[in-house]
């Protein structure tokens, strides 16, 4: 486990955190390329925020695509290179095949053959093919006159003999064919989309071909049983951008982020896109997918679509140099509606004692608890403190950690299983509230 120091730093990045944005661009019908730091669809306009600041908008007939450029990786420290190992003194050494060093043990050791051959071959006295019934056997002869009756059919399978008589059903003028739907109304978590309008469809880099602007229309969608495309169907207005934050990045999957107007609210939508499908992995989930779901539901909801997403690339493996409770309290955040929805609740790790206490310390805001019932909150949370810990289970490494969300002051015990098969789970127990500053 990390050192005590260490999870205190990354909790302190954790408040800095914030969205880079990637560069986003406009290729309009006749080939030129608007670029800007953002992109934000209003009715049947395109509204391109260029990097002074300014904000030029362009009808949708005359949007081709729209393209979003990841930012380039930053230069590394003065001092450091990533271009791989080399030979910093003396001449160069060729490099060393990776067999080479087993050929000083020589060949496999070997049985030596045994002076006497002690092989036993046993041998059948019967012959199987000799006859021995060869002399005595009766044959019957042919016969002079082949008496072999060979019947023929009198009814040639190739004649219609129906045919002036036959009836034949004519095509209905209506048709009837019945598609049953789905009678609840609720919209899938994932979307497969295909080539729909230029406009809707951006650079064909994107993971698997699907574009990530056609996806956060098809969450959008007002109705999810009709083409997002529709001018009725969509939202309102919408924007869309990478998510660059330190906080994901140990997860390793392409994370994007949309907003939009559903239901004349606004809501946000975190998505990844994996085996040519939308996968839905955060955000508003319940508002979207059209459920009013608990927080502990919708992040149920948001890791089974995140597991999916991660099975299509050989399932949940921790990048190497990736601390495995920075990837676990990535899971939970990125999971959580309250943290990664419209409402962006902060949720911070608590690694030391002193965290906890500087918690507790700070006031302000309303609460609708009393003062004494608050003290009584802070301590069952300091009874219940404990450092995080990462244990090796039969099923596979669990991790519990602490942490505290602003959305009722929760201090939470959380619990994230990686299995062996490459799924994670998480757990959540509620060991106190209304601690520190935060919003009932």
């Amino acid at each position: 486990m990390r050192s005590l120091a260490g999870a205190a730093s990354f909790a302190a990045l954790l408040l800095a955190t914030v969205l880079a944005h990637a560069s986003s661009s406009l290729v309009l019908t006749d080939g030129q390329v608007i670029k800007g730091t953002d992109v934000t669809r209003r009715g049947d306009s395109y509204f391109v925020t260029m990097a002074g600041g300014n904000t030029v908008a362009f009808p949708a007939a005359l949007v081709k695509e729209i393209k979003l450029e990841d930012d380039p990786p930053p230069p590394p420290p003065a001092g450091f290179v990533n271009s791989g190992p080399k030979t910093l003194a003396g001449p160069s050494l060729p490099q060393q095949a990776p067999d080479n060093g087993q050929q000083v043990f020589g060949p496999p050791t070997q049985w030596s053959k045994s002076a006497v051959d002690t092989t036993v071959e046993l041998t059948n006295a019967y012959d199987p093919n000799a006859d021995v019934m060869a002399g005595s056997r009766s044959t019957w002869s042919k016969s002079a006159v082949d008496t072999t009756v060979v019947l023929k059919d009198a009814y040639d399978p190739n004649a219609n003999v129906m045919a002036g008589s036959k009836s034949t059903w004519s095509k209905n003028a209506v048709d009837t064919t019945w598609k049953p739907t789905d009678g609840f109304g609720f919209k899938p978590l994932s979307f497969t989309v295909g080539s729909t309008t230029p406009a809707a469809e951006a650079a064909a880099s994107t993971p698997a071909g699907v574009a990530p602007w056609s996806c956060a229309e098809s969450f959008f969608a007002k109705d999810a049983d009709r083409p997002a495309t529709d001018k009725d169907n969509q939202s309102p207005s919408m924007s869309l951008r990478s998510v660059k934050s330190p906080l994901y990045a140990s997860l390793g999957l392409p994370l994007y982020e949309a907003t939009g107007v559903l239901d004349g609210a606004s809501r946000k939508a975190v998505f990844t896109i994996s085996g040519g499908s939308c996968r839905l992995v955060g955000g508003d989930a319940d508002a979207l997918i059209g459920l009013n779901l608990s927080a502990e539901h919708a992040m149920a909801q948001d890791a089974t679509s995140l597991n999916v997403a991660m099975a299509s690339r050989g399932g949940a493996r921790i990048p190497p140099g990736v601390d495995k409770l920075d990837y676990a309290l990535a899971f939970v955040s990125l999971t959580d509606p309250q943290v990664s929805g419209s409402k962006g609740t902060a949720l911070t790790l608590i690694a030391k004692p002193e965290e906890l206490r500087s918690i507790e310390q700070k006031t302000g805001g309303t609460c609708t608890l009393s003062k004494g019932k608050r003290r009584k909150e802070e301590r069952a949370a300091t009874r219940s403190y404990a450092l995080p810990k990462i244990a090796a289970g039969k099923d596979g490494d669990v991790v519990t950690f602490l942490t505290w969300s602003s959305s009722g002051g929760m201090v939470y015990r959380e619990t994230v299983v990686f299995a062996r098969g490459g799924v994670v789970s998480a757990k959540r127990d509620i060991v106190a509230s209304h601690i520190g500053v935060h919003q009932d």
